[in-house]
C-alpha cells in the first residue's frame, strides 16, 4: 500500500530549492542515522551534488523563460509496513513512477529509510527540458500519481487503498484540534446534527444557526462562515468528508422542507475538471495536439479500397505494401512545430539557423529503407514510443490490415515481417485500434499482447548476454516458483506453457535462482557448488581425453586434485595448468590493489 501526497508549502525561490534537493539527498538525517537509501536523478547530472542539479533545474526555466512563481515540486510516496516492502523495491517503483508521470522533467528519486514507514522523495522541476511546458502541480496531478501507484503496488504484489465511501478524509490537523475541542469544522457538524432535530423550515434553520454563532449564506449553496475565522465553507464540501448527510438537499429533506421543484429547476452539475477521468498527461496532451495540427494522412473511405489492392496482389503482397507506406509517407506533414515562445526566444537569441529542418528522403531512399524486411513504419519512432509515458501494447496484424492504422488518431510504430506486421501502441489506445481493426473480441487481442511481451522479454535478455558475452540458462518452473521469482525481482524471461513455465536469465543469476528455488539443496555457504557446467565439463573431459592428457580439478581451496568426486570450482586439462595458474595469481593481484 502506498500513500501519495505533496509538501504543501510551494517552492518559489532558488535557495528553497537548493534546500529541498539537499534535503532528499542527504545520506544521514540530524540525528546522525542513515537516512537516503538510495537518490536517482532523471534528466539531469548528481556527479557534483546539490548545487549542480539547483543550476540544472535553474538553466531549464531560464531557457524557456518560466523561471518565476512555483519553481518545483515536492510529492512524498510512502509504503505501509505491514507491506515488508525492501528500500531496493520501493526505489524502483518510485524510479518507474516518474519515468511515467513525468517524461521529459528533470526528477530527482530519493529512497528514505529514517522513518517507521519506507517513503520516497520526489523533486521536480517545473519545466519540461524537452517541451518547455509548466508542470501542473494541482489536485488531477495527484490522482495521476496516485493512479499509476497504485498500478505499479499491484504489480509487485504489494496492497492498494481501496476508498469506496468517496470521502476525502480528515487531515491530521483536523483530528489534532477535535481532540483538543477546537476544531470549528466538527462544532459545525455537532451543529447541524442538532439543527436538523429541532428545525422544520428555512429561518428557522438560519436563525438557529445565528444563536450558534454561524454566519450563513442561503441560496443555491449553503455557505457558513465562524466570526473570527479566515474560510468560509459549504454544505456539500462539508459532506465531501464527513458525510453525505450534510449536504443541502439532505438537510433540507431531514427538517422537511425539501421540495422535488428544486431538484427539475437546478442545471445538470458541471463536472470536476480535477477528477482522475479528466486527467491529460503529458503524453496525451503531445498525442492530442500532434493530430489536431496533423490530421491521419488516410481517410476512412480509402482504407478498404487499399486493403483489398493488397489482398489482390498475394504473390507480392510486400511490395504492394512499400508502394502503399510510400504514398502514405509523402501525404504526411514534414516540418517542424515549436511552441511560441519557444521559437521566439530562440529567434532573440539569433540561433534560428541552427534549427534548419532536414532535407526531405527521395522516393529511392524511401523505397530502399522500406524493401527491408523487419524494418519499423508508423507516425513514431520505435524508441521514442517505447520509452514515452505509459504501458505498451503488442499485437500481430495482417500486411493488408496495415492501411487502417493510418486513418486513426493515435501513435503507433509496426514492424513489417515477411507475411504479418507486428504493432506497438500504448495501452490506452486498445479501444482504438480494436475498432480499427473491426475485432468484435479483444481476447484474442490480449493473448497475442502476452505472447508477444514475452517474446520481447526474452529476446532482450538474450542481447543482453550477447553483449556481456555469456550464454543463457533455462529452466522449468511451476507457477507458484514463478511468482516466489517476481517477488524477489529476479531478472528472468519466461514463457508459459500449462501448468509448466520456461525461464531463461544470465549465467551469473543461476546461484541466486537455485537458492530462491530449493533453498534446502542449494545453501548460501555451498554456492560454489553451483557453478559447474556439465556441457562445458563433457567438452573438457572428451579433449583431454582425445589428446592423451588427464583431466584435474581444484577445489574451493585451491588444491589441485586428480579426481572429481565431491565439489569442486574448476576442471582443466593437465596442458592447462601453467595458463590457470597465471590467471588465478593475476586475479588475486587486481583483488589487493
Amino acid at each position: 500500500m502506498a500513500v501519495n501526497k505533496f509538501i504543501e508549502k510551494a517552492i518559489k525561490s532558488h535557495q528553497y530549492v537548493s534546500d529541498s534537493i539537499a534535503y532528499v539527498i542527504a545520506p544521514e538525517n540530524r540525528k546522525g542515522e542513515e537516512k537516503c537509501f538510495a537518490a536517482t536523478c532523471l534528466g539531469c547530472d548528481d556527479s557534483d551534488g546539490t548545487e549542480s542539479l539547483a543550476k540544472q533545474f535553474y538553466i531549464t526555466r531560464r531557457a524557456f523563460h518560466k523561471d518565476s512563481n512555483i519553481l518545483a515540486h515536492h510529492y512524498v510516496q510512502s509504503f505501509s509496513p505491514n507491506d515488508n516492502i525492501t528500500p531496493e523495491l520501493a526505489h524502483k517503483i518510485g524510479v518507474e513512477l516518474m519515468q511515467k508521470i513525468a517524461p521529459g522533467f528533470q526528477v530527482i528519486v530519493s529512497t528514505h529509510v529514517d522513518k517507521d514507514h519506507i517513503h520516497n522523495h520526489f523533486i521536480i522541476n517545473s519545466v519540461s527540458s524537452v517541451t518547455g511546458m509548466k508542470w501542473c502541480g494541482q489536485l488531477r496531478s495527484l490522482n495521476a500519481i496516485k493512479k499509476e501507484s497504485d498500478l505499479l503496488c499491484q504489480r509487485y504484489g504489494l496492497s492498494v487503498i481501496k476508498n469506496s465511501s468517496g470521502l476525502h478524509g480528515v487531515s491530521q490537523s483536523v483530528q489534532q484540534l477535535a481532540r483538543q475541542g477546537k476544531s470549528w469544522l466538527v462544532q459545525l457538524c455537532h451543529d447541524l446534527d442538532e439543527a436538523v432535530l429541532v428545525c422544520r423550515s428555512k429561518n428557522a434553520f438560519v436563525k438557529f444557526m445565528e444563536t450558534k454563532c454561524w454566519e450563513v449564506k442561503y441560496s443555491s449553496h449553503i455557505t457558513f462562515h465562524k466570526p473570527g475565522e479566515k474560510k468560509k465553507i459549504r454544505a456539500d464540501t462539508l459532506a465531501k468528508t464527513f458525510g453525505d448527510k450534510y449536504k443541502k438537499e439532505s438537510l433540507e429533506k431531514l427538517m422537511g422542507y425539501y421540495e422535488l421543484s428544486t431538484l427539475t429547476q437546478t442545471s445538470e452539475p458541471k463536472k470536476n475538471k480535477n477528477t482522475e477521468t479528466n486527467f491529460l498527461s503529458e503524453w496525451d496532451k503531445i498525442e492530442k495536439n500532434h493530430f489536431q495540427k496533423n490530421p491521419p494522412p488516410l481517410q476512412k473511405d480509402e482504407v478498404s479500397a487499399l486493403q483489398l489492392h493488397i489482398k489482390n496482389n498475394s504473390d507480392s503482397a510486400f511490395l504492394t505494401l512499400c508502394r502503399i507506406l510510400i504514398l502514405i509517407i509523402s501525404r504526411q506533414k514534414r516540418k517542424r512545430v515549436y511552441d511560441k515562445k519557444y521559437r521566439r526566444l530562440h529567434s532573440a537569441i539569433g540561433r534560428q539557423k541552427s534549427y534548419k529542418a532536414r532535407r526531405p528522403k527521395s522516393l529511392r531512399e524511401q523505397v530502399k529503407k522500406l524493401d527491408r524486411i523487419n524494418k519499423f513504419v508508423g507516425n513514431i519512432r520505435y524508441k521514442d514510443l517505447l520509452i514515452a509515458q505509459g504501458e505498451n501494447f503488442r499485437v500481430k496484424i495482417s500486411l493488408s490490415s496495415l492501411p487502417a492504422l493510418y486513418a486513426c488518431p493515435f501513435f503507433f510504430s509496426a514492424k513489417i515481417q515477411s507475411d504479418s506486421v507486428i504493432v506497438t501502441i500504448k495501452a490506452k489506445d486498445k479501444q482504438l485500434l480494436q475498432r480499427a481493426l473491426r475485432l468484435a473480441d479483444d481476447n484474442l487481442m490480449e493473448e497475442t499482447n502476452r505472447r508477444l511481451a514475452e517474446r520481447t522479454a526474452y529476446l532482450n535478455l538474450k542481447a543482453e548476454a550477447a553483449e556481456l558475452g555469456v550464454n543463457l540458462e533455462f529452466l522449468v518452473i511451476t507457477p507458484q516458483q514463478l511468482v516466489l521469482l517476481q517477488s524477489e525481482n529476479a531478472h528472468i524471461a519466461y514463457r508459459c506453457q500449462g501448468e509448466k513455465i520456461n525461464i531463461s536469465f544470465l549465467s551469473a543469476q543461476k546461484d541466486y535462482i537455485l537458492h530462491l528455488l530449493y533453498p534446502d539443496k542449494y545453501k548460501k555457504n555451498d554456492l560454489f557448488s553451483v557453478q559447474r557446467n556439465s556441457k562445458v565439463n563433457t567438452r573438457i573431459k572428451s579433449e583431454a581425453l582425445l589428446g592423451g592428457q588427464k583431466i584435474r580439478y581444484r577445489d574451493k581451496s585451491g588444491k589441485t586434485r586428480n579426481f572429481g568426486n565431491g565439489r569442486y570450482n574448476i576442471a582443466f586439462k593437465e596442458s592447462d595448468e601453467a595458463t590457470i595458474d597465471a590467471a588465478l595469481n593475476e586475479q588475486e593481484q587486481r583483488k589487493k590493489r
